[in-house]
């Protein structure tokens, strides 16, 4: 019984082969039905078309009220760049009924539908395009949006999309059974926006962005009134005595059809040329990408062009650690003027980043975003090389909060790579420090032909109080007590500097330790000061606190000289009658 159950089962199931056959007849019978539908409209349904055709190409005060709202709700969302704004302002325009009155009027020769769907519809346009001149004339600091940006150039496509709007709506009209909100939202997404952007770009003074609008605009009236008037002849909806003569209804529709070629032919121009700045972008794109692929930490952003004069200006916006060199910028756009055949003048607009990674870590490739990057060029070995001395760089001076590395430059020379690093420093570092780090450099690169040079910027940190030699001295965290004691220890060490002959203390720091307080000074005198008067001072001050002091002074012979003696570099110097009297600057002062 089971068998003959599963073979029953089976012979009632149709096989794959007539399931496909099954689905392609569905359809076809769609398609067939359609058409048939289409074609065999009910008389009672072709006078209800007539009937809400007729009084909807009606310009009464509700009309131009919605239309009104609508352009201004557009005009807001192209302000700020809202789609699902300038959706609402689509739904709101009553702009699908006058184009379909306009089709039935030059269909029927009929003047009085013809007359009030023009005005109409070109009279809401008007209404339009003054409320959002008005709106653009408003203080509002709104930069142009790619919404807006998007209905002054229009193309070839916007046409074909218009068609298709129009051929929904002619659909939706005929048929009872689709919703009437489907026409209204299809055509009004075609013609409001433009409208709205007519009179934003008026008001901004964007005559060129103004007059694309208008094409745009023009564009779609005239491929859906169109698709309209066919769709109407196919449905019945227009007698053989209405149309009249062939010649007639060729009359009525000349300036149409006219106006219709002109849009299109210059429609086809703007396709092209937008093909043409496409292909012009893609291979300024190619060529400054293998350029800036030679410089480390560097990507490009950005591309925007401009044709005029006969030349192509070319702005290019990339992130780079540096500005880059104007005959670096000269050698790319040579052979951007090559690569595209025309004269090139070009601009690079640098942003100043760095790229940093984690600790250890030698993958340095830049990148924009998360895009794939199998397609960037190859970085050169040099540029690679310099990328990650870079980065071992960073990591060796993030635990020297002294140190700030500020640039890496390679060398090329014949016997190997110099690797020049700039850094900010209070103080040169040592032969020994930079041996070490050559030595580091050379293993995490696995290069031991590269040599390091430090190319040093002296820096200081100054506040009210001086200079800081000890940044926890002047932030640090101390109880009432121990910032007296730091302020006697400090007063004490500058005291018994001040009191030797010519010495000048121009900052002292106290911190306090397990073993005690650390004292650094920094002093200016015409010799270095000896270990022995350094451990007087140390004294002075631990019997003046009661506390452990260390003591580390480091001098400068960096004085100002005059024949009545010596005083520090930034003090008034005397005049000739004081200088005779009296030293600038007694040395028993300091």
């Amino acid at each position: 019984m089971t068998e003959q159950l599963s073979e029953n089962s089976g012979a009632s199931r149709p096989s794959g082969g007539d399931r496909a056959h099954a689905r392609d007849h569905s359809w076809l019978a769609a398609v067939y039905h359609a058409l048939r539908n289409l074609t065999s409209v009910s008389v009672e349904r072709r006078k209800e078309v007539l009937v809400e055709t007729q009084e909807g190409s009606l310009p009464t005060p509700i009309y131009y009220v919605l239309l009104g709202l609508s352009e201004l709700i557009a005009g807001f969302a192209l302000m700020i760049n809202s789609d699902a704004t300038l959706i609402g302002a689509n739904v709101v325009a009553p702009l699908m009924t006058p184009i379909f009155g306009v089709s039935l009027g030059l269909m029927r020769s009929d003047l009085r539908l013809l007359r009030n769907a023009l005005l109409a519809e070109f009279g809401g346009a008007l209404l339009g395009v003054a409320l959002c001149f008005v709106l653009g004339l408003l203080p509002f600091a709104f930069e142009p949006s790619a919404t807006l940006l998007a209905q002054t150039k229009p193309t070839l496509i916007d046409l074909a999309v218009a068609a298709l709007a129009g051929f929904a709506g002619g659909l939706a009209m005929i048929d009872e059974r689709v919703s009437p909100a489907l026409p209204g939202v299809a055509i009004a997404t075609a013609l409001n926006p433009p409208i709205a952007a007519i009179g934003l770009c008026l008001a901004y003074g964007a005559y060129d962005a103004a007059w694309g609008a208008t094409i745009l605009f023009l564009a779609n009236v005239l491929a859906i009134m169109a698709v309209a008037a066919a769709l109407f002849l196919v449905a019945g909806f227009v007698t053989r005595e209405e149309i009249g003569s062939v010649r007639g209804l060729a009359r009525r529709f000349l300036p149409a059809a006219i106006g219709l070629a002109a849009v299109t032919f210059l429609l086809t121009g703007y396709l092209l040329a937008m093909v043409r700045d496409l292909r012009t972008t893609r291979t300024v794109n190619g060529v400054m990408s293998t350029e800036l692929a030679h410089e480390p930490g560097t990507a490009l952003v950005g591309i925007d062009t401009v044709r005029r004069d006969g030349r192509l200006d070319v702005l290019t916006t990339v992130r780079t650690p540096r500005v880059l060199s104007p005959d670096h910028v000269a050698a790319m756009q040579d052979k951007l003027s090559t690569a595209l055949g025309t004269p090139v003048r070009l601009f690079l607009r640098c942003g100043v980043t760095s790229d940093v990674i984690a600790a250890g870590s030698r993958d340095l490739s830049p990148f924009v975003g998360l895009a794939s990057t199998e397609n960037q060029p190859t970085m050169s070995a040099e540029t690679l090389l310099l990328q990650e001395a870079e980065q071992i760089a960073r990591e060796a001076v993030s635990a020297r909060p002294d140190i700030s590395l500020k640039d890496v430059e390679l060398l090329s020379l014949a016997t190997g790579p110099v690797l020049v690093f700039s850094i900010e420093t209070p103080r040169d570092p040592s032969p020994a420090t930079v041996q070490q780090f050559e030595e580091r450099l050379q293993q995490r690169l696995d290069r031991p032909d590269v040599r390091v040079v430090a190319r040093t910027t002296e820096s200081s940190d100054t506040t009210t109080k001086g200079r800081i030699l000890f940044g926890e001295a002047h932030f640090g965290d101390l109880d009432r007590e121990d910032e007296k004691t730091q302020e006697r220890i400090e007063e004490s060490v500058r005291t018994s500097l001040q009191q030797l002959p010519d010495v000048f203390v121009s900052a002292v720091d106290a911190i306090v330790r397990d073993e005690g307080w650390t004292v650094r000074a920094e002093a200016s005198a015409p010799k270095a000061l000896t270990p022995q008067e350094i451990q007087a001072a140390e004294q002075a001050a631990a019997k003046d606190s009661g506390q452990r002091v260390s003591l580390f002074v480091r001098t400068r012979v960096d004085l100002m000289v005059s024949s009545s003696g010596y005083q520090p570099l930034g003090a008034p110097v005397a005049g000739p009658a004081a200088a005779a009297t009296e030293p600038a600057v007694p040395p028993a002062a300091h």
